[in-house]
This record gives structure tokens, sequence and C-alpha cells, in this order.
């Protein structure tokens, strides 16, 4: 049986899919450590910006 944070992860996982994206390892393990509450919810906004401003700069976009 799942647990509830599972649960959630696969409810994500589904809805991402339905808007033809993938939830990546990287992802699941960033939501995992918010739910763990190892990371807040800035932090981890943070982190997302941070890899989105990183592959624009690899880009050269």
């Amino acid at each position: 049986m799942l647990t509830n944070d599972e649960k959630l992860i696969e409810n994500i996982k589904a809805t991402m899919a339905m808007e033809g994206f993938e939830l990546q390892d990287k992802d699941v393990s960033l939501i995992n450590q918010f739910l763990d509450n190892q990371i807040t919810e800035q932090e981890g906004i943070d982190i997302i910006k941070k890899d989105i401003i990183s592959k624009m700069n690899d880009k050269n976009v």
C-alpha cells in the first residue's frame, strides 16, 4: 500500500503526464526533500529557478 506522500507523487506524475511532461528522478527527490521538511517551499523554488537559469545559460538564450 502506498503512503500519502507516495500517492501525492503518483498524482503529480499523472497530472504532468497528461500535460506531456515527465517527472524525473531529481524532481521526485526535490519533492521528497520538501515533504520530509529538509527544505522549505522557497528553497525548492530557488533550486528550480537556478536549474532553469543554468540550462538557459548553457543554451545561450
